[in-house]
């Protein structure tokens, strides 16, 4: 969320300090060890407002001086649950007594539990389609687009309709195609939401993006709030059969970079700067990969089986609310007595009490002291 106008409200009745403020406080939060990612905004207003003649708190605490002294609570135990929303309110409420429970053990300072929808449920479904230049994305979205209802955006077809405009805007991108080069990512982004908008459905194909980690960061910062990234379906297939493919497509496409130069330019840039994109999304289990030699139908097959699997997630995930719970510890040795006492004790119970939640389960144990992820993404939590 902005932090920007005037002052706003956060967790304990703080208040947390406009952008002037900002820049000192950025370099008290380096002081912490590579930043606060793991905790929440709320945290981390409340370490803010504490920097700036707050309040202390469970969390942190302040000398009579004004100087941070170390925080309380060293270790922050946090548990997420994914279930259907039906059962959200009976989870919430068998959370909340486990952690009743949990703060009379000693070393314990205090706990935080909160639900939201996944906040990517109502926002409109969008498969990246990647693959060096020529592999048959192009073929293939036509037949997404004809089986499955889908709006086809090519980020090239989009930057090539501006370049034929005749603005700045087009003269810029023409400089950057002829040179075999990726178009600034602000250009791209915004013709595709534009696009977006204009189509008026709900699920997107989008060839061609993100191809570098200027895209993939100008996508998270500009749309992360506005689509929800399903899947990648990446198209495999060796260079000289696609560089075939382009030299015989440039024969009538009239494309001033099907030519064997700029093909050349092309699958150097691809091997350089899209390709960590595709292992980004490998790690997060979203790449479905195609093998684009084959014929086109028994590539579709392939396709479909993919759209299968990216559309009984997109189905669940719109129905999911996500709880999380952070347990505030005094020290690890707090810590590690209840979780090998009342924590298994619990977790037995949630098994018989609601075995969906058990399941979806995940832990972790975050050092407040320790070096921990820069402050980014990850923690913008939108119950937070």
């Amino acid at each position: 969320p902005p932090l920007g106008r005037s002052t706003r409200a956060c967790a304990g009745g703080h208040r947390l300090v406009d952008s002037r403020a900002m820049a000192s406080a950025s370099a008290s939060l380096r002081r912490l060890g590579q930043g606060l990612s793991v905790l929440s905004f709320a945290s981390a207003s409340t370490y803010l407002a504490s920097q700036r003649g707050g309040s202390s708190s469970a969390y942190s605490q302040e000398s009579a001086s004004g100087t941070f002294k170390r925080p309380l609570a060293s270790v922050v135990y946090e548990q997420e649950y994914c279930v259907p929303s039906s059962c959200a309110a009976s989870l919430c409420a068998w959370v909340q007594a486990r952690c009743s429970s949990a703060l009379k053990h000693p070393g314990f300072l205090g706990a935080k539990l909160a639900k939201a929808e996944d906040p990517s449920a109502s926002r409109p479904l969008v498969l990246f389609v990647l693959g060096g230049p020529g592999a048959g994305k192009g073929t293939q979205c036509e037949r997404i687009v004809q089986e499955y209802g889908y709006e086809h955006l090519s980020a090239g077809d989009l930057l090539r309709a501006a370049r034929r405009s005749g603005s700045s805007e087009g003269q810029l991108i023409d400089e950057y195609i002829k040179e075999g080069k990726i178009v600034p990512v602000e250009i791209t982004v915004s013709l595709l939401k534009k696009a977006m908008e204009e189509s008026g459905k709900r699920r997107f194909l989008i060839d061609g993006f993100p191809r570098n980690g200027n895209n993939l960061a100008g996508w998270q910062q500009q749309m992360s709030s506005v689509a929800h990234v399903g899947g990648v379906l990446m198209f495999e297939c060796p260079e000289e059969v696609m560089e075939a493919r382009l030299l015989e497509r440039g024969k009538s496409s009239g494309r001033a970079d099907d030519n064997a130069e700029s093909i050349k330019k092309r699958f150097h840039t691809y091997r350089a700067e899209t390709m960590p994109v595709v292992q980004f999304f490998a790690q997060l289990g979203l790449v479905h990969t195609v093998d684009g030699t084959q014929p086109v139908d028994v590539v579709f097959e392939t396709v479909q089986a993919a759209l299968k699997q990216v559309h009984a997630n997109d189905a669940q995930r719109r129905g999911l609310t996500r709880v999380v719970v952070q347990l505030y510890a005094q020290d690890r040795p707090s810590l590690h007595r209840w979780l090998e006492t009342q924590a298994k004790a619990d977790m037995a119970d949630l098994r018989n009490f609601m075995p969906e939640a058990a399941s979806s389960a995940s832990c972790r144990t975050l050092e407040t002291e320790g070096s921990m992820k820069p402050y980014g993404l990850e923690s913008a939590r939108s119950f937070d």
